[in-house]
């Protein structure tokens, strides 16, 4: 698009227009921890209470200290803290920051640093360490000779060989395992409880936490997942199957020669198996995991029971961590090296609802792999636990399958311990059939969230596709168009086209989290009644977000006839173990329309979104939905209150009957004229939210500035 007349009128608006109006918007509301104090596992830590060494007394000489900043940190922060050689660690909410700090920095100078604590070593120590309710024989025998499995963690960066060795002299005290994940190491080791205090008091160790007990969580979904219409799989009508496509799952075991599986030819696993690119382990044909398998790829040949949602994929398979090892860190980046961007895990620990170190590992990979998807089944009992309480995991509940779909079958109600929302969605989790082991080609039904996060993980997978095919934005495959989807992305896809459960009271809820995947209702194909649009940047990459960043995306709807519906979703750097607040950085989601209506992420009431409200602090998932949009121009907005570890990316989705609009075209009527100009100077006038056009929080000459730029840009 190009002005079709000269701007002449607009400069005179400009001479008319009233004084700067600020918007109202407390960017820092929301629920979270408070500033003052450590949120730690062990209590709340009131740290003016807590000696400060601003103030005098001897600094550690190796360990790390907690440093109290007057904010959240800043490009500019981070800087300042290089120059005097401080190496940030991680952040402890609220406000604060593990770093390493030399010996003769000026922290006072700063001026933003507000005290500075030395670590003590009761901060360190789990208090549920060895008070599980276990589960497997090995826990309970543990349990009952008095001892505990613990994962002693070390501060990034450090190395393991003075632990081991303080270790090897402690009475009781024995080592299963020694690990790395990304810079943390960590020794899995039995002993007393009563040790842990010695091993706190090393400084190298930064957590001594209980050890995870992990165990399973155990033809009609194909279509369920698509559109929820009987038989209509568009998806697979435009050519989408995951042909192409590596999918990761880690179990049990499984079957390699059932039916679904096998290579017609004979080849081994690997680049030329029909179905499997690999098998990290000696296989063993496990009933848990060959079922799951089967609902992610499958394929015997026929459209039954035994042909999975992403049919054309191929698979790389694990075990799920043994007892003497501290995550799933390295058997993801494994799979990812094999050529896994989705991942399925059906399993958990539900002996607690802690964030551990299992969920620090997820959020580590996801963080630093943010083109992965991690997704994971939640437990089976009444309540959420772990490891899908992890912030970047997509978390699966269970509906009932066909006819039933729209009631609850299985999955634990959240929060999280503090706060988040979970599940994130739901799929068919009761009476699924898949593949049945050592059956050779037949199948067997099974219920449970097991049965339910492999259809959401081959769903992912079948976005991903979608997305490097070029599907977008014409909805016909395009290879110029094509590009990789984040995780962060394709975990957005699929909660903005989950559906409310209506058997279930509330939407969204911390039972159905944010309903059931339908993934027809967010991509678009020719012919659809609603549109697409979607922006994303990756962690840590050009676009990212600092503290106080933002990015507007301009868009038209066409018609209220269809709801308008919005999410983001963001892979948030991973929490200290100490900490009992996981979030770490904070995006918010904000959109507005052309009657001066705002939504704020999150802010629901009676199923949609109410206009006014405030933002939400702790959740990396956010949702806005209009069921009656105004007509005209909207702007949706991600902000960036507060990343306080690196820079954070973003996946965003937007649905409905929506077009994307010219940063100039204001009043979204496809052209970029005098009206346009007429329509921003009465939006200005009447301090309506879209006027504030830099996005600064603020109605000022800066938004004259900042549209008539864009204006004199064109399109």
């Amino acid at each position: 698009m190009r002005p079709r007349t000269p701007p002449a009128l607009s400069f005179a608006l400009i001479l008319l227009a009233g004084c700067a109006q600020a918007l109202g918007d407390d960017r820092l509301a929301g629920d979270g921890p408070r500033r003052g104090f450590l949120s730690l596992t062990s209590g709340l830590v009131d740290l003016s209470a807590t000696p400060d060494l601003l103030a005098g007394g001897a600094w550690p000489v190796r360990a790390p200290v907690v440093l109290r900043l007057d904010g959240p940190m800043t490009e500019d922060r981070r800087a300042a803290l290089d120059r005097l050689g401080i190496k940030v660690l991680e952040y402890w909410p609220t406000e604060c920051f593990l770093a390493r700090v030399p010996a003769g920095a000026n922290l006072g100078g700063l001026g933003f640093v507000v005290s500075a604590h030395a670590v003590d070593p009761a901060w360190k120590i789990d208090p549920g360490l060895g008070r599980g309710a276990y589960a497997t024989a090995y826990r309970l025998g543990l349990s009952a000779q008095g001892l505990a499995q613990a994962v002693v963690s070390l501060h990034p960066g450090a190395r393991p060989e003075g632990l081991l060795a303080e270790l090897a002299k402690a009475d009781g005290v024995r080592v299963l395992g020694v690990e790395q994940e990304g810079e943390r190491w960590s020794v899995v080791a039995s002993m007393a409880p009563g040790s842990a205090g010695l091993i706190a008091g090393l400084d190298d160790v930064q957590y001594v936490g209980d050890a995870p007990e992990l165990t399973p969580r155990n033809a009609t979904v194909r279509w369920i997942v698509q559109t929820n219409r009987t038989g209509q799989t568009p998806l697979y009508d435009h050519g989408i199957t995951g042909v192409g496509s590596v999918i990761g799952v880690i179990d049990g075991g499984f079957d390699e020669t059932h039916c679904a599986f096998t290579d017609p030819e004979g080849d081994p696993p690997g680049p030329n198996h029909r179905k499997i690119v690999a098998i990290n382990q000696s296989p063993w044909p496990d009933s848990h995991g060959t079922h799951v398998a089967g609902t992610v790829l499958g394929d015997a040949g026929t459209t039954n029971d035994l042909r999975g949602v992403a049919y054309g994929a191929k698979l790389v398979f694990h075990t799920y961590p043994s007892f003497s090892e501290t995550g799933v860190f390295n058997r993801l980046n494994l799979h990812r090296t094999q050529g896994a961007f989705t991942h399925n895990n059906s399993y958990g620990n539900d002996s607690t609802t802690a964030y551990d170190g299992i969920c620090r590992g997820i959020d580590d990979f996801s963080w630093q792999h943010d083109d992965n998807l991690v997704v994971f089944a939640t437990s089976n009992g009444a309540l959420l636990k772990n490891p899908e309480n992890a912030k970047n995991v997509l978390a699966v509940a269970a509906t009932g399958d066909s006819g039933s779909q729209g009631t609850f079958c299985s999955g634990g109600r959240g929060p999280t311990s503090d706060g988040r929302r979970k599940p994130d969605v739901m799929t068919p989790g009761c009476g699924i059939r898949s593949a049945s082991a050592l059956s050779g080609c037949s199948s067997a039904s099974s219920s449970g969230t097991s049965m339910a996060a492999p259809s959401a993980t081959a769903v992912a997978a079948l976005v991903r596709e979608y997305f490097l095919r070029g599907y977008y934005p014409s909805g016909s495959p395009t290879p110029a168009d094509g590009f990789t989807p984040s995780g962060a992305l394709l975990k957005a896809c699929l909660v903005n086209s989950a559906m409310d459960v209506t058997g279930i009271a509330g939407f969204p809820s911390n039972q159905e989290g944010w309903g059931r995947v339908t993934i027809d209702n967010t991509l678009y194909f020719p012919g659809d009644a609603t549109t697409l649009v979607v922006a994303q940047a990756r962690n840590n990459q050009p676009g990212a977000l600092s503290t106080g960043g933002v990015v507007t995306l301009r868009f038209r709807v066409r018609s209220a006839a269809h709801p308008v519906k919005a999410t983001l979703a963001f892979h948030d750097a991973p929490a200290s173990l100490p900490t009992s607040f996981a979030p770490v950085n904070n995006l918010d989601l904000w959109a507005a329309d052309g009657a001066g209506n705002v939504y704020w992420g999150n802010d629901f009431s009676g199923g949609v979104s109410r206009a006014g409200g405030a933002p939400d602090a702790i959740n990396s998932v956010e949702q806005v939905l209009v069921a009656a949009p105004h007509e005209g121009a909207w702007a949706v907005r991600v902000l960036a209150p507060a990343v306080n570890i690196g820079s954070q990316g973003y996946g965003l989705v937007i649905s409905g009957d929506v077009e994307p609009l010219c940063d100039a075209d204001f009043n979204g009527d496809g052209f970029v004229d005098f009206f346009d100009a007429d329509a921003f100077a009465d939006a200005f006038d009447l301090g309506q939210p879209l006027a504030d056009f830099n996005a600064d929080g603020f109605i000022d000459f800066f938004d004259y500035d900042a549209f008539f730029g864009a204006f004199e840009a064109g399109c």
